[in-house]
């Protein structure tokens, strides 16, 4: 069975560009994240040494630095954790000094910004029509099977009285 595909953005309430996404993604760090945004925690971790887990909250409603698709993406994404009022929460327990422990926060949330802001390429014309190929073929073999299917009905049919 043929998968339809679909091209289409998800999520996108301002039509970014593959090419406005990727010059976005390319230009942000983890240093261009207001620290003022950020608030973080330390508390004791079971992982190695037994201190230092850093958590790092991050309240996405309110960060306009980030495009508002991707701020609508983040919170949809059902592999990051969000709290009930919109705030994303980064943890680490990696190492045993919390300075590296935040380090590694902040990896971590700057790399689920830039997943939330790339935007697929637009499909060039050839890969349209292979895929309009692709589906008058898989059409044209749905029929083949309802017409043979058709055929071995009327087969079985009784012609009239034969006893």
């Amino acid at each position: 069975m043929l998968r339809r595909l679909m091209f289409r953005r998800l999520y996108s309430t301002k039509s970014w560009t593959y090419a406005e996404a990727s010059k976005w993604c390319k230009s942000f760090s983890k240093e261009q994240i207001p620290k003022s945004d950020l608030k973080v925690t330390v508390s004791r971790s079971s992982g190695p040494g037994g201190q230092n887990v850093n958590k790092g909250k991050l309240g996405i409603k309110d960060a306009t630095w980030i495009p508002e698709y991707a701020r609508i993406k983040i919170l949809k994404e059902a592999n990051v954790r969000t709290t009930k009022d919109g705030q994303l929460i980064m943890v680490s327990d990696r190492t045993r000094s919390q300075a590296k422990n935040l380090e590694d926060c902040m990896e971590k949330l700057t790399d689920v910004i830039r997943s939330a802001v790339q935007v697929p390429k637009d499909p060039d014309a050839e890969t349209i029509k292979k895929v309009k190929q692709l589906e008058e073929m898989a059409n044209l073999r749905r029929k083949d099977r309802k017409q043979l299917h058709s055929h071995k009905k009327v087969q079985r049919r009784s012609k009239g009285p034969d006893y």
